[in-house]
């Protein structure tokens, strides 16, 4: 088990009464915000969404605990099995002091509040997480003042991020849509195979486009080692591959050029990415400056 769900273990644990799903959210963002080892650890990222801070990371693993049976099969509690309750004991005993500490504190700092309270706190304290919210009257009177981003050829790898993570890094840009551009869009990481990565990206009012077309496939890289083997393989996308893909990158064209968007492809370091010729391409065509997020 990882140490962030022992961690969660131990919210529930110190909380010692049912917590609505909403409250435990909150609290974990406030122990991944506000004390120390939530800051240094793996901890889950965070959205704003329907009811303020929100993971998808952290709602997944929650379920694999009820699935395990360790949190009781209620979506509307979030309390220990009584069935499992020293098997969770021993997990949150396998955490370091410091952890168990730090969830101690943010339990008794948080949990004596309604939840009405406990929301208006969060949005007042940290009102970017408060702009996607439902809960409109809980809003903080002065809100985050988010510019609108302008029409570019917008580019994003999310290798090295979760999807809470990467999907926050597009909101704080007001990308409003995604144009997927891998070849097999699959991966082993939670939330970025294409089924629940479109689902998200719905969830958050994003739009969401696929072109593997676009992509290079994976025979082609095979080979790849070092810096040099992918420059290779982009010199031969660009000169190669894109010139039979024209319409493609026309028809991407006229989505960036209508809606801010983002190429989104693996790799973080985008001299290693197709997506940077790609997006050269696509500035040719649409007059549209590169912009890699």
């Amino acid at each position: 088990m990882l140490i962030r769900q022992k961690t969660l273990l131990a919210l529930i644990s110190q909380a010692n009464t049912p917590l609505h799903p909403t409250m435990f959210v909150k609290l974990a963002f406030l122990f991944r915000h506000e004390t120390e080892p939530g800051g240094n650890l793996a901890f889950y990222d965070f959205i704003p969404y329907k009811y303020g801070p929100f993971s998808f990371s952290l709602y997944q693993e929650l379920n694999n605990l009820r699935r395990d049976g360790y949190v009781i099969p209620d979506e509307e509690r979030i309390a220990l099995c009584e069935q499992t309750a020293n098997l969770a004991a021993k997990k949150i005993d396998e955490l370091p002091n410091e952890i168990r500490e730090a969830a101690d504190t943010t339990v008794k700092r948080y949990v004596g509040k309604s939840q009405t309270e406990l929301l208006k706190d969060v949005y007042s304290r940290y009102p970017w997480y408060a702009t996607k919210s439902e809960l409109i009257d809980l809003r903080p009177k002065r809100m985050v003042d988010v510019k609108k981003a302008g029409l570019a050829v917008y580019t994003a790898g999310y290798e090295g991020r979760s999807v809470d993570a990467f999907f926050n890094h597009l909101l704080r840009h007001e990308i409003k849509q995604i144009i997927d551009v891998r070849a097999n869009p699959n991966s082993r990481r939670y939330g970025f195979s294409q089924r629940k990565f479109c689902e998200i990206a719905k969830r958050l009012g994003l739009g969401y486009h696929h072109f593997p077309s676009l992509g290079v496939q994976s025979e082609h890289r095979k080979s790849l080692t070092d810096f040099d083997s992918y420059q290779r393989l982009l010199e031969k996308y660009e000169k190669e591959m894109l010139p039979q893909l024209g319409t493609e990158v026309e028809n991407v064209g006229q989505l960036l050029k209508n809606t801010p968007s983002v190429l989104v492809c693996v790799e973080k370091d985008v001299r290693c990415c197709h997506r940077s010729r790609l997006a050269d391409a696509v500035s040719q065509e649409t007059g549209l400056e590169v912009k890699h997020l």
